[in-house]
């Protein structure tokens, strides 16, 4: 009988929202500053904040509470800038040598959301990739311009986790259409966490150079982690 009325409760919270208003938005589309926190083996060998940009897009089902999306995320956790000559044969050129160790998540999530309202909390399940990589690149030292660049290592894990937010509109505006739909611009901020398989990667320090040899220090563990984000979201 409890279970019965559960189901009562949570169909009847469904219709709520499902005919809070006949305009919906259909589309979600976001931009925001992340930052990332290395969590349980991860954070031992990796000890330091990372910082970067997600960009996500959602489809919301009509007169629903769900949705379901895609994000893609790059998150920077290390980087070392050092200066060099361009050549032996040309000393008197100097450039920026720059290596960065970074983490690309893309995954996919269904959203638990109400469709409408001027505050709308969210609830994610999320699953996806994380892709591992470092990379030094030859740049101009004022201009930050790329001449060349290389991969030094790379690995890729599987990843799952949770994710929750809140959405503040910031405006809106009705569009008439052949059905009634609205414009929406929100803050947005939640955060995410994801754990993830194992993978081999290397981190701030751990390419060592001997005249014209490198060797490198590869860590393996599993990359669990913890995303917080804050930007714009543009609903339509």
């Amino acid at each position: 009988m409890s279970k019965f009325k559960g189901v009562v409760a949570l169909s009847l919270f469904i219709l709520l929202f499902s005919s809070f208003s006949s305009a919906y938005e259909r589309f979600q589309f976001g931009i925001h500053f992340l930052s990332g926190f290395p969590q349980n083996e991860f954070k031992r060998n990796v000890d330091q904040m990372g910082y970067g940009a997600n960009f996500s897009l959602a489809y919301h089902f009509p007169r629903s509470l769900f949705s379901v999306g895609t994000a893609l995320s790059f998150l920077i956790y290390g980087r070392e800038v050092r200066e060099e000559s361009l050549s032996l044969t040309i000393p008197d050129v100097i450039v920026d040598v720059v290596t960065t160790n970074a983490i690309v998540n893309w995954h996919f999530y269904l959203r638990l959301q109400p469709l409408q309202g001027k505050f709308r909390p969210y609830l994610d399940g999320i699953a996806g990739f994380n892709f591992l990589t470092t990379d030094t690149t030859v740049e101009h030292r004022d201009y930050s311009v790329e001449y060349i660049s290389s991969n030094n290592y790379h690995d890729t894990a599987f990843c799952y986790g949770i994710g929750g937010g809140i959405q503040v509109r910031l405006f809106h505006k009705e569009v008439r259409r052949t059905k009634p739909a609205s414009f929406a611009v929100y803050l947005d901020a939640g955060a995410r966490y994801l754990k993830g398989g194992r993978a081999e990667y290397l981190k701030k320090g751990s390419i060592h150079r001997d005249d014209s040899s490198l060797t490198y220090d590869v860590y393996l563990s599993k990359t669990d982690l913890l995303k917080a984000y804050l930007g714009l979201l543009f609903s339509f």
